[in-house]
């Protein structure tokens, strides 16, 4: 599946492309030194702390004249650093090479895990979630939590094409359409911001957490990846503030209050 994508990176930038993936591999190799054991979450979380301090950098996946699977250890936005941690894990479970772990990032990236144009990716939490879950990797456990229904109309990427360079075709703003259509035709749950605290004590370590937006169209502002101290949860995320990865110093339920346009959490949990 990857095959083709690789061999036209290495078509259209030879040399660079031979020496960036080296390195690459290099920084793989180093994160499978992690020791084996323990549950899938704790992995995870493992992978997840080995990027600590590691600098933030927006939009890590976009502006690529032609959709390709991009991989990066050097700066991570919030997504690219759950992606990456999840996808180190499974790599590490199952003693994949970096090959195998290159699929494993486009299982969890792109829709049926096939790249196949810019709307294969899974741009919404909410979608990545329903994809993930219905391939046995997580479960959404946000109503199991005392979550209730996130009735949200989710349209933000149709009715700002003008962020998405590539939904200037008519052709890419339909199948977000309808991608979005599907996604509004599911249920999904969210904990609010004024029940976190209560839920903390529940959460796990490894548990990733989307926060959910005020954003009009917007699902998700923000995810990463929760370590428990005690009964209280903390989050592992690519941090816009502090321009790297970080353990938040705040308890979620109050990092979640202290952002005006976050208004709750949405919980997966990884399956074992």
């Amino acid at each position: 599946m990857l095959r083709p994508v690789f061999l036209f990176i290495v078509i259209l930038t030879g040399i660079g492309y031979a020496s960036a993936q080296e390195d690459l591999q290099k920084v793989f190799r180093k994160r499978m030194e992690q020791p084996v054991g323990g549950t899938m979450a704790s992995l995870v979380q493992r992978m997840a702390r080995s990027f600590l301090g590691t600098p933030y950098v927006a939009h890590t996946l976009e502006g690529n004249p032609k959709e390709v699977l991009v991989c990066r250890f050097d700066g991570l936005d919030c997504t690219t650093l759950v992606e990456n941690a999840l996808a180190l894990a499974v790599a590490k479970q199952k003693g994949l090479d970096y090959s195998g772990f290159q699929q494993e990032l486009t299982q969890l990236r792109y829709r049926d895990g096939v790249i196949n144009g810019y709307t294969s990716r899974l741009h919404y939490f909410v979608d990545w979630l329903h994809e993930n879950q219905e391939r046995g990797l997580l479960t959404d456990v946000t109503a199991q939590l005392g979550g209730v229904p996130y009735s949200k109309e989710i349209h933000f990427m149709s009715n700002h094409p003008d962020l998405y360079p590539t939904l200037e075709s008519e052709d890419q703003w339909e199948k977000v359409k309808e991608i979005e259509k599907d996604i509004n035709s599911r249920k999904y749950y969210y904990i609010p911001q004024y029940s976190i605290r209560k839920v903390e004590p529940l959460l796990r370590d490894g548990d990733i957490v989307g926060i959910t937006s005020s954003i009009e169209g917007l699902d998700c502002n923000h995810q990463g990846i929760i370590t428990k101290i005690g009964n209280r949860a903390y989050l592992l995320h690519a941090s816009t503030t502090a321009q790297k990865v970080v353990l938040s110093t705040q308890p979620l339920a109050e990092y979640v209050a202290s952002i005006k346009k976050h208004t709750g959490i949405i919980v997966a949990r990884l399956a074992e």
